[in-house]
């Protein structure tokens, strides 16, 4: 029974933390969708999850203490995981005077803190990213022109959200507007933002005869 009550006790907990770190990952994957699994091994989407979560859960612990409605733990788990992640992007006018031509609201802008934050920490993990991806583009520079076309041909027949068509009038552009490496590099950044970091590196492993 003593197990099963402390299970309790921190499930509220358990839910303000689970729903703060999902909207904060969701922001991540959002962010770095085409090379998330390396992101998410950056110490700075840990940095950034964890300030996210521990935010929201002092909101919680805060309406704890002061009995702020709703009073049943695991609503207000639910409420605090929900609306702590908005709060974050406010603006919260703090004093608001009632002739607008007095003056200007006093306001504390904690969608500007979270901001800046919030480029800080992906500029941090984008520079964690950027050499490994940098490597890579410059092994795809130097594979046959036509063998990226190829890819990036089979990715438009492949793709439920470009048709064939679209990816076609996308390398007619290329041809005309670059040549040889330059147009490597092109279709090579293209296959890495549409489809993945990893599976560039796959493609590029097999295509210079290199073990997966």
């Amino acid at each position: 029974m003593g197990r099963w009550e402390t299970v309790l006790q921190a499930g509220p907990y358990l839910t303000v933390i689970g729903l703060a770190a999902l909207w904060a990952l969701g922001e991540v994957l959002q962010t770095f969708r085409s090379d998330i699994r390396r992101a998410l091994r950056s110490g700075w989407s840990g940095l950034f999850i964890g300030a996210h979560v521990l935010f929201v859960l002092a909101l919680y612990v805060l309406g704890r203490r002061l009995r702020l409605p709703p009073e049943d733990p695991w609503l207000l788990a639910v409420a605090v995981g929900i609306g702590g992640p908005v709060l974050l992007r406010a603006q919260i006018n703090l004093l608001q005077p009632l002739d607008p031509n007095v003056g200007q609201a006093v306001s504390l802008s904690l969608a500007d803190l979270y901001g800046r934050f919030q480029r800080f920490c992906r500029d941090q993990i984008d520079q964690h990213l950027v050499s490994e991806r940098i490597r890579l583009l410059e092994q795809a520079m130097q594979l046959p022109v036509e063998l990226l076309e190829e890819r990036v041909r089979l990715y438009g027949h492949a793709s439920l959200l470009h048709s064939p068509e679209e990816i076609e009038g996308y390398l007619t552009r290329l041809r005309e507007r670059f040549e040889g490496k330059e147009r490597a590099l092109y279709m090579a950044s293209y296959l890495m933002a549409q489809v993945g970091y990893d599976f560039l590196q796959r493609e590029i492993r097999r295509l210079q005869g290199k073990p997966q």
